[in-house]
């Protein structure tokens, strides 16, 4: 939790791709720089195009999926701790500020766009290389690159993008049922249930929501529940056991297993780290 570490990686893909890490506990900045892509964050689904940043604070649900129509795609992808740029940074709310926007998507134009793509790819060589003075240069390259995008951010806060308007039917159709989950998670959420409510069959919302979302209607119902955990073990004193039930977990032992699955830790430790 409070390791420092930052990953950069620059990927081609050139076929569909369903991105596996669903909710991490740092900062993630992705930015397309060709092709199409589907970004569902928190709970809405957006439409990311080239030249556009996707923003994404700690311990927040999201998944990338294919654009119809668009298989392949470019992108470049930058996680890091809280603990990275505290350590050899002075940090500065306009280094975080961006993260707090209403929408996650920034997108870049012109000079600007020449601007962020020229950090992103020394920060994508600099890390990829073994050079003396490395960490210094990845340091002072990450500042640069949260100073800049703090910088449009405030500069051009009108290009801030909310959710799509052209949402499929489908997605349409789905967020009531998104809006649903995250109001009652500790409430019984079976799919059958949740279905009838809904006026679809299982085995239709089943497929609409993995179709809009990435997640499965499982999937998504558990990281919301372990989601709402975690903001429980930051903010309150009350015993696990009484987080388990509030979150919508049937046991503790089911509560904990599922909780180190997600966040890689016991329940204990979570609370334990996020206090020091």
């Amino acid at each position: 939790m409070n390791e420092q570490y930052l990953f950069v990686e620059r990927i081609k893909r050139s076929h569909p791709f369903a991105m596996s890490n669903q909710m991490e506990d740092s900062y993630e900045m992705y930015y397309l720089l060709s092709g199409g892509r589907r970004y569902f964050v928190r709970d809405q689904t957006y439409t990311v195009e080239p030249g556009t940043l996707v923003l994404i604070p700690p311990g927040v649900i999201h998944r990338t999926i294919d654009a119809p129509g668009v298989p392949g795609h470019e992108r470049i992808l930058v996680q890091f701790s809280n603990s990275y740029i505290d350590h050899g940074m002075h940090v500065m709310p306009l280094h975080l500020e961006a993260f707090n926007m209403p929408s996650p998507l920034l997108p870049f134009t012109g000079e600007e766009k020449l601007q962020i793509e020229r950090l992103l790819h020394q920060l994508c060589e600099e890390f990829s290389a073994n050079r003396s003075g490395r960490e210094p240069m990845l340091q002072a390259l990450m500042s640069q690159l949260l100073l800049s995008v703090g910088r449009a951010m405030r500069q051009n806060s009108s290009r801030n993008v909310l959710p799509d308007s052209a949402s499929s039917p489908s997605e349409e159709r789905i967020q009531p049922v998104i809006d649903h989950i995250l109001a009652h998670c500790a409430e019984p959420l079976g799919l059958e249930e949740t279905a009838a409510m809904f006026y679809f069959s299982p085995a239709h919302l089943s497929r609409l929501f993995r179709r809009s979302t990435g997640f499965t209607y499982s999937e998504f119902v558990q990281l919301v529940r372990i989601r709402n955990a975690q903001e429980l073990l930051r903010t309150t004193d009350r015993k696990v056991l009484e987080i388990a039930e509030s979150s919508g977990f049937g046991n503790l032992s089911h509560f904990q297993h599922m909780f180190r699955k997600h966040v890689g830790m016991t329940p204990l430790k979570y609370r334990k780290e996020v206090r020091i």
